[in-house]
């Protein structure tokens, strides 16, 4: 989430929807934070640019819950992602139509697989033409880590955790 939200804070600095677009991120780990989805809804409807929902860093074991949390933002049409360990895993070791990914499929939720380094600039674009394809596979392209973003989450999300520290 971290490194995350740092990609799309660099994105929104440097304009990457255009120089009168902004970008505004939330970011919540649902580790720590209730995830309120009529209030979410009821911002996006209430911006005048819509929004995209990144569901990030997915492992197995949260990817039920991950499909729930994207079943109402899809019903709304609002644009999901969904990217981490358990679509990359299945793309890259399996056929790709195995545990549970034709639910995203059928949902027109968006799958992301790989590093996200120097390729959700693309993914925003997309959203906000209206143009997201299906899946963005990057599994066989590395990203050049050179003058990436340093992860960082703003206080209002670490403020929950040990330490103050989050991964």
């Amino acid at each position: 989430l971290a490194a995350m939200h740092s990609l799309a804070e660099d994105c929104a600095a440097r304009c990457v929807l255009g120089p009168d677009t902004a970008i505004e991120i939330e970011s919540i780990d649902e580790t720590n934070t209730r995830v309120d989805v009529p209030a979410i809804l009821a911002r996006l409807r209430a911006s005048d640019g819509g929004g995209l929902v990144c569901l990030v860093g997915v492992q197995t074991n949260q990817y039920p819950r991950a499909l729930d949390l994207a079943r109402p933002f899809r019903a709304a049409n609002v644009p999901v992602v969904i990217g981490g360990f358990h679509v990359s895993g299945c793309l890259s070791m399996l056929d790709g139509h195995a545990v549970g990914l034709d639910a995203c499929r059928e949902m027109g939720v968006t799958i992301f697989a790989g590093e996200a380094e120097g390729r959700l600039e693309t993914l925003l674009r997309d959203a906000y033409a209206g143009v997201l394809a299906p899946v963005y596979d990057f599994l066989k392209d590395l990203p050049v880590m050179q003058r990436t973003p340093v992860p960082f989450l703003p206080v209002r999300n670490v403020a929950r955790t040990l330490g103050l520290t989050a991964s």
